[in-house]
């Protein structure tokens, strides 16, 4: 009786330190695993900002278009008249940096004759495109100039800031700001409080005011007086963030 109880008192022990043996061989990490689970809420949010000022920058776009017999007489013609204007510009103070060519094409006219009921050959036309950089008071004046030294197609002008980086930064901090509030507003009347960020992202966009559209592209004769005025530009940007909550 009492070897069979002893041979009962054994198997049990043996039991147990199997039970204990095996409760020890679990892996350590299992524990980790759950802590490392992030408690973190999120909250995706839009926001925008924009930033007026007044363009201090305006872009000058003209050319010049001549037509000759022959495809050197129109090279020459072309290149006598675009020196012309250079020499115009720079005489009143542009320097030659702020004169770029945007183009220079060369290309053969045919005209339609009846008779033959061909299109002939007769003669070629040359052109070249500049953009001016120039500041908003004197660029009524340099359109005019330029025209009326030898500059026949008038493109318009575009406005731009000489310190668009720095507007472009406070539009960010704007729309920043707005994406914020919005966030903060969806969590009003509860007890979560913004905690940080996850991710952010920016697009910017700018706004370029051009006028004289309805002279794009057209010939121009005689005396401009071009009066400008650079109206306003407007720098936006728009976000979007991921903020933590908790």
């Amino acid at each position: 009786m009492k070897k069979k109880l002893l041979v009962g008192i054994i198997s049990i022990l043996l039991v147990l330190g199997v039970t204990v043996f095996s409760v020890k061989s679990l892996p350590k990490n299992s524990e980790v695993t759950a802590e490392s689970i992030s408690l973190d809420h999120t909250i995706t949010v839009s926001g925008s900002g924009t930033v007026s000022v007044v363009p201090d920058v305006a872009k000058l776009n003209f050319g010049i278009s001549v037509r000759k017999k022959t495809a050197s007489e129109a090279m020459n013609a072309l290149s006598e008249k675009a020196s012309n204007v250079i020499a115009t510009l720079t005489n009143t103070g542009v320097k030659k940096e702020d004169i770029k060519t945007t183009s220079i094409n060369l290309r053969p006219v045919y005209q339609w004759d009846k008779d033959s009921r061909k299109n002939v050959l007769v003669g070629y036309e040359a052109s070249e495109s500049f953009t001016v950089n120039s500041s908003i008071k004197k660029a009524g004046n340099l359109l005019s100039l330029a025209v009326n030294s030898g500059a026949n197609k008038v493109y318009g002008i575009s406005f731009d800031v000489s310190k668009k980086d720095t507007l472009q930064n406070e539009a960010i901090t704007k729309a920043m700001e707005n994406a914020k509030k919005k966030a903060e507003a969806s969590l009003k009347n509860t007890n979560y409080k913004i905690t940080g960020i996850k991710t952010i992202s920016i697009q910017s966009h700018n706004y370029y005011p051009v006028i004289y559209r309805d002279l794009a592209g057209k010939s121009v004769e005689g005396n401009v007086n071009v009066p400008v005025e650079g109206g306003s530009l407007t720098i936006k940007a728009d976000v979007q963030v991921i903020f933590t909550f908790d």
